[in-house]
């Protein structure tokens, strides 16, 4: 006998919080009052007030600990622009590594639902966080990559801009004026920030995470950005690259680009809210050049593997501006193996020109322009055109499925700007499709309950993992083998065993993450078993599972690649070891599966390396 290539069953999308108690209840408290100069490090057994907007400087590297907690002043009186806010500075890093037990967390000066504890009012649940937002800055990473403002002739090494959201502060908030695309700020994985992001003036708003001219040699990875008063994550330039990235709950857009960005993303995640008084806007609102538009060099980044949830299709003030995705001023970019979900508007917005669609210097020229690769500005991979969408899925959109052409302003489009359809839908080649709100949803779990008349329904409970056999774990094309992107032969943010949201992130302790509940969560299945061994000729042993009270299938085949017609060995096992009184005849091999099941249903019985699950036989 021989171990099966694959385990199968159940490990949930849950929201326990697996994360050990950090030390704030005995952690002496540190005002941080000055900007630093020499560099630094932060530790758990302390916690950090930013008192004002602190900048690391003079080419300092502040490191933040694992399980560190960082927390931010609110302004000091209306007018004074000084909440608290970390500004890392051009040549400057941060080395911020928190793991996914101990994430590193900014937030503002309550919040209490850190490592063991659970949180009290407002931090608690996901209901009573939803008006808590703007109480403090958020942070910020400034390099010296190129940077598209002003720079109609060519792209310009030298030019620089004062970062949104700040006070000039003599030269501490520029970035840009290098040239340098492999610029290095640091690292930050395992971040969560939260309850941030202030607003200066119209137009003028301090994000949850705010990366100004940041170099490719930056390393952003699991961060969180929640309660956000204005964009979860905006990138003005540069070339940083974005992994597992999940927002909820955000003031405007969710991934927002701007002045030229060409970095490369994956594994985004964001679900769309109302935080405070606000409402989140856009899925995607991703720019070109400024001022003008074909400010060089043009903004083409590269995504792979995002899901993007909207408000939703109850009736409410602007509903129809609440776009997925939404090319604009010059913008291109290219798309891929993504999931638009429940907006209550268009799927895609693509803008053009004044006198007609396709004009110079509009994202409709961008998407009927070839993409060239020159190796200074514009990397592999190769793509047809500058703007492409290929191999995505919408869900269930407020437009239905079809992209505006001409006079868009009824969804939020420039007015006297001419929109334009590349083909989107029905292009068949570009393998994008369109699925109304009566089919069914492609996600495992979308739940929302009731909100005032006037706002969007908020959502109480999400599972984003794709439907077992749906329609999210086909037609992907494959990444790119460039030691950025990962193989993920899904559409959307999560493979069907994927859970990287889980326990660290601000969703997953506030509760939106699905779990099993068999009263009001039915659909909440197990997920795939891994660990599935045969020690001896008569054993079957696999890994525990986490999702509640488990019970185990064993399935046994006399191939690894057909299960169809496989025996059921036991059903319901309470523990991990299955014993097999079956014996192989000469010359055959027995293969062992094992599925979860709870109260919930019964989970898959794996998946192939395409990602389509696997059959096999129901055991009665």
């Amino acid at each position: 006998m021989m171990r099966s290539p694959q385990g199968l069953g159940a490990a949930l999308l849950c929201a326990a919080l697996a994360a050990p108690a950090l030390a704030t209840a005995e952690a002496a408290t540190i005002l941080v009052n000055n900007n630093l100069t020499a560099s630094e490090t932060w530790t758990s057994d302390n916690e950090y007030i930013l008192t004002k907007p602190i900048y690391v400087t003079n080419g300092a590297t502040l490191s933040i600990g694992r399980g560190t907690v960082i927390r931010g002043n609110p302004e000091s009186v209306p007018g004074a622009h000084d909440p608290g806010t970390l500004i890392i500075t051009r040549g400057s890093k941060i080395r911020a590594l928190g793991t996914k037990d101990q994430p590193i967390v900014f937030t503002d000066l309550l919040d209490d639902n850190i490592g063991s504890n659970p949180g009290t009012f407002p931090y608690d649940r996901l209901e009573n966080a939803l008006g808590t937002t703007a109480q403090w800055g958020g942070v910020i990473l400034l390099g010296r990559a190129y940077v598209a403002n002003n720079t109609l002739s060519g792209p310009d090494p030298t030019r620089e801009f004062q970062i949104e959201g700040l006070d000039p502060a003599g030269g501490l908030g520029l970035y840009g004026n290098g040239g340098n695309d492999d610029d290095d700020s640091g690292v930050m994985t395992y971040v969560s920030i939260r309850y941030g992001g202030f607003n200066l003036s119209a137009n003028n708003e301090i994000n949850g995470l705010t990366l100004g001219g940041v170099g490719r040699s930056t390393t952003i990875d699991y961060i969180d950005v929640a309660q956000t008063k204005d964009d979860f994550v905006e990138c003005f330039g540069g070339t940083v690259n974005l992994k597992h990235i999940v927002g909820i709950n955000g003031g405007d857009d969710g991934l927002d680009t701007d002045e030229g960005y060409r970095g490369k993303v994956q594994f985004v995640f964001v679900v769309q809210g109302t935080p405070g008084a606000d409402k989140n806007d856009k899925g995607g609102e991703w720019d070109g050049g400024n001022n003008p538009d074909g400010s060089q060099p043009f903004a083409i980044p590269t995504i792979y593997n995002a899901t993007f949830v909207g408000l939703g299709q109850k009736s409410y003030t602007g509903k129809l501006t609440n776009l997925g995705a939404v090319y604009r001023d010059n913008a291109g970019g290219r798309l891929y193996n993504s999931f638009f979900a429940d907006f209550g508007g268009a799927p895609v917005l693509v803008e053009g020109g004044t006198a007609q669609a396709i004009e110079p210097n509009t994202s409709a020229e961008r998407a009927t322009t070839p993409y060239t690769i020159d190796n200074v500005f514009y990397k592999a991979p190769a793509s047809a055109f500058q703007l492409e969408m290929q191999n995505n899925e919408w869900w269930c959109m407020g437009n239905g499925g079809t992209v505006p052409t001409g006079d868009a302003t009824a969804f939020g489009g420039v007015a006297g700007q001419i929109h334009y359809d590349p083909g989107v839908f029905t292009n068949a080649a570009l393998n994008n499709h369109y699925r109304p709100c009566t089919d069914p949803d492609p996600m495992r779990r979308l739940s929302r309950g009731t909100g005032p008349s006037s706002a969007p329904d908020p959502i109480t409970a999400i599972d984003p993992r794709p439907q077992p056999g749906g329609v999210l774990l086909a037609g992907a094309r494959s990444t790119p083998a460039d030691g950025f992107f990962e193989p993920a032969p899904y559409r959307g943010a999560f493979g069907p065993g994927t859970d990287w949201v889980n326990g660290w992130s601000t969703m997953s302790r506030l509760g939106y993450v699905a779990k099993c509940d068999p009263a009001s969560q039915p659909d909440a299945l197990p997920d795939e078993v891994t660990g599935v061994l045969v020690p001896t000729r008569d054993l079957v042993t696999w890994s525990a599972a986490s999702f509640n009270t488990p019970a185990y299938d064993v399935v046994r085949s006399t191939s690894a690649a057909n299960f169809t017609t496989g025996v059921c060995v036991e059903k319901g096992d309470i523990d991990t070891t299955a014993t097999d009184p079956a014996a192989p005849a000469t010359g055959q091999v027995f293969f062992y599966q094992v599925r979860g099941r709870n109260a919930c249903g019964v989970g898959p019985l794996g998946y192939a390396t395409s990602g389509a699950e696997e059959a096999g036989p129901v055991c009665p």
